[in-house]
């Protein structure tokens, strides 16, 4: 069953799967096994020349199956279907979000290499470059959201660009064009975390990325039920990525695949009622008196550091709201801990609203003056808004400022 011609808002729905192939299922079954049996002697060869790259002239992707470390039937509707939303000709699923990233970080960085990287990035992600990049002899490069092209320092030893944009968690934008042509000039390729704004606020390919990253968890699974990583990029960096997720064992298990996929059904459903709400609550933000600063992509305005940037390569403002009250960290504390509807919790993209304080928590591994240097002070709050009713959710806010 090809749908390929359809639109993502369809494959997403019925990509991927074909019930001829299951026993007439509506929905993918769950292939909950650790192995797969072989039909005869001469499939069991050809399946590990294929997954191990022992001959060239094999087909680069398995027939079949053989261990769920490897591969599962279960992960082919979510990948089809991210493939999809991001205009990419392939994609892969993994179990984190910081397994896909690390796992793209393997295979293209090499002692004496040097990782260009933007910055402020999510906490994880910064300290993977500094306690396991770096001291692998890679150069760790970093670069800010209103450097231009002449401000990067550049040399042949650039073996990945790395952007995360919007950033997180201060929702900085970076621009992919002068990324790609860095990229591009160096002969490496570049990378994007497009977690925050999903395939359905951003599709970085299309401004020349080589590949997008996607900590899964996030808006593709959206029900805050499943942990899970992604990457969709071309068939040739997908071939040579799915070989590397083979040997370091960074697949995504059945269950997370058939979870992801069931999720991507409703992805654009979600994302558009949470950028909605998000666009109504950031407006009430901005007009709060208790409210130093609000970052939102729709509060951007000709002008303003980021606008054009916002017009050109992104498809809608998102849902994520970084906002800093008036005060630090005593005030912020007060506040989260005066919410009802919405979740104190350091995840975003689901279904319900969570707001942290990055200072103290996802990015407190990073220096202080670090973080200041960054735009994240102690009174910088992250609030990831859901798909709840904005009336609840603006008397929720209103009700932990007083308490402010």
């Amino acid at each position: 069953m090809s749908h390929s011609h359809y639109k993502p808002d369809t494959q997403s729905i019925t990509g991927g799967h074909d019930p001829a192939e299951h026993q007439g299922s509506l929905k993918p079954p769950i292939y909950e096994t650790s192995t797969f049996v072989f039909e005869t002697a001469e499939d069991a060869k050809s399946y590990f020349k294929s997954v191990y790259a022992l001959d060239e002239s094999a087909p680069k992707e398995a027939a079949g199956y053989i261990y769920s470390r490897l591969d599962s039937p279960n992960l082919k509707p979510a990948e089809h279907r991210l493939a999809m939303w991001e205009g990419a000709e392939d994609a892969l699923i993994f179990n984190s979000g910081m397994s896909a990233i690390s796992t793209v970080m393997l295979e293209f960085l090499r002692p004496g290499d040097t990782l260009l990287y933007s910055a402020p990035l999510y906490g994880g992600t910064e300290t993977l470059i500094k306690k396991v990049v770096a001291p692998l002899n890679v150069e760790t490069r970093s670069f800010g959201p209103a450097d231009t092209a002449d401000d990067i320092a550049v040399d042949e030893r650039v073996a990945l660009v790395y952007v995360e944009t919007p950033s997180n968690p201060t929702n900085d934008l970076f621009d992919l064009e002068i990324a790609a042509s860095i990229a591009k000039g160096c002969g490496a390729p570049l990378a994007v975390d497009n977690t925050f704004l999903s395939p359905i606020g951003q599709q970085p390919l299309a401004h020349g990325a080589d590949i997008s990253i996607h900590s899964a968890t996030k808006y593709l699974g959206g029900h805050s039920d499943l942990t899970a990583g992604a990457v969709a990029a071309s068939a040739d960096l997908i071939d040579s990525l799915r070989h590397l997720r083979y040997r370091i064992g960074t697949t995504a298990s059945p269950q997370t695949g058939w979870l992801l996929a069931r999720s991507m059904e409703t992805l654009r459903l979600r994302v558009d009622r949470q950028t909605e709400n998000a666009t109504k609550l950031a407006a009430y933000l901005d007009e709060h008196p208790k409210v130093a600063e609000v970052r939102h992509l729709s509060l951007l305005n000709p002008g303003d550091p980021g606008f054009d940037i916002y017009k050109r390569q992104c498809l809608s403002p998102g849902a994520m709201i970084s906002f800093a009250l008036e005060g630090g960290e005593p005030e912020v504390f007060r506040f989260l801990n005066e919410m009802d509807i919405i979740q104190l919790s350091v995840s975003l993209g689901g279904t319900e609203s969570l707001a942290s304080h990055p200072w103290s928590t996802t990015h407190s591994t990073v220096s202080p003056d670090d973080k200041r240097a960054l735009g994240i002070g102690p009174g910088l709050v992250r609030f990831s808004v859901g798909i709840e009713d904005s009336g609840d959710l603006t008397n929720d806010l209103e009700k932990a400022l007083t308490a402010v």
